[in-house]
Parts: structure tokens; sequence; C-alpha cells
């Protein structure tokens, strides 16, 4: 009876999308571009905006890390283990810093060489 059932409603599935494309399209129209959102109209564009987003969310994570080590270095004394803890904080920050920059570059070269391919 599982089986009947789940076979109907596969079946059944795909006609509410197919029927809320007819229903979008008109005849003879074209279907617009779905990463046409803010201005990005080709591929370059939306590489180079996905990088300023992780950009956006990651230079605050990196400046709260370093903020974060500092207070553990202040507040660490002469423990010599809370400082290998620091110091392995700020190795790892740093290394994330540089692979945020390390992406902002790749996705620059990248957008460069399509758009001269273009």
């Amino acid at each position: 009876m599982k089986k009947i059932f789940a076979h109907g409603f596969a079946r059944i599935l795909p006609f509410p999308f197919l029927g809320m494309l007819s229903l979008t399209a008109e005849a003879g129209s074209r279907y617009e571009n779905p990463i046409k959102y803010g201005g990005i109209t080709n591929i370059p564009q939306l590489l180079s905006a996905l990088v300023d987003l992780i950009l956006l969310i990651g230079v605050p994570i990196i400046v709260m890390f370093i903020i974060y080590g500092g207070f553990l270095f202040v507040k660490s004394g002469d423990n010599e283990a809370e400082i290998a803890k620091v110091k392995n904080i700020f190795m790892w920050t740093l290394v994330g810093a540089l692979i945020l920059l390390g992406a902002k570059a790749i996705a620059l070269a990248v957008q460069g060489t399509i758009t001269s391919l273009l």
C-alpha cells in the first residue's frame, strides 16, 4: 500500500509546478535571467558579489577573534599553556584572513580573465 501511495504521489507532485510555469510565461515571452538581481547580469559579477558577501561576513569575525586573542593574551600572564593557546588562536585567525584575501584575489583574477575573453 505504501509503494502505491508513494508512486502515485511521485507522479502527481510535478503538475502544480508545471502549471505555475505556464501561468507566469505569456505566449511568445522570454524568461527573465534569475541572477539579474542587484545589477548582476553575468557570471563574473555573480562571483565578485559572492566573494564580497563572504568578505562582509568574514572580516568582522576576524576582527572579533583578534580582539578575543588579545584579551586572552593579556589575561594569561605568565601561564605558558594559555600563551600557547593564544598563539594558536592568532595563527588560525591569520590563516583565515589570508584565505579570505586569497579568495578575493582569485575572484578578481578569474573575473578579469573572463571579461578579457568576452
